[in-house]
């Protein structure tokens, strides 16, 4: 576990020490939250009112899995095409080792974003509508347990992609896998928290299939093999 963490604590670093990565977050997060804002108080202050727990549920799974993506690339595609993933494996590692270290390193810059944007959304609406909003209590465990567990499944499943494809896989892999999800989450999210919610089932519903993914990824580990990672580095 020590060396496992050793490869995170280092993919961290490297994230959070990303001007590019952290902008791209704090940008993000803002823009948003205060696109969530205008729905949650109406536009105008005139407008129907969309669910402030709708809103949160949907904008932390739909920011989680855009700075995922991209800190998924970074830590895994991106080292892999420079070679750098060549020095982790001449390190006294296993693979299983270096893809859970770097999974939790992907975890750490997108759950910290999804806070953010969930804290200024809240924060947002309650300033522009007047009154303190208070997010109920099954939509703060899902910002809690449910978004970290989707982000490390996230991150699991394509980083392991990442490492068995070779290059020209990967970006096709990246073009079917991120824009559809992501336009998909986002779009619905937006479209039903007018009428949406939180429950403890769906809480339970994402955590469960979070949990599943992640045990897929986990297991799928076992492919993995070194010469098969450095035949296909471009």
């Amino acid at each position: 576990m020590s060396k496992t963490l050793v490869v995170a604590r280092k993919e961290i670093k490297e994230i959070l020490t990303s001007r590019t990565t952290l902008l791209l977050g704090l940008g993000f997060a803002i823009f948003f939250s205060i696109t969530y804002s205008q729905g949650v108080i109406g536009k105008g202050g005139n407008g129907p009112a969309i669910s402030l727990d709708g809103s949160i549920f949907y904008l932390s799974l739909a920011i989680a899995l855009f700075m995922a993506y991209v800190a998924t690339g970074q830590i895994f595609l991106t080292e892999k095409r420079d070679g750098v993933i060549e020095t982790l494996m001449c390190a006294p590692l296993d693979l299983r080792q270096i893809w859970f270290g770097k999974t939790l390193a992907g975890v750490v810059p997108a759950y910290l974003v999804s806070i953010l944007a969930a804290l200024l959304l809240v924060t947002i609406s309650s300033f522009r509508s007047g009154t303190a909003l208070v997010p109920g209590m099954a939509t703060v465990v899902h910002v809690l347990f449910d978004v970290p567990v989707f982000i490390a499944a996230f991150t699991g499943l394509v980083g392991f992609g990442q490492l068995l494809l070779g290059m020209r896989e990967n970006r096709i892999l990246n073009l079917i896998l991120f824009a559809p999800a992501f336009a998909a989450l986002y779009g619905s999210g937006y479209a039903v928290a007018s009428g949406f919610t939180v429950s403890w089932q769906h809480v339970a519903v994402v955590l469960a299939g979070s949990l599943v993914l992640l045990g897929v990824a986990t297991y799928l580990t076992r492919y993995l093999n070194r010469e098969r990672i450095v035949t296909t580095i471009a």
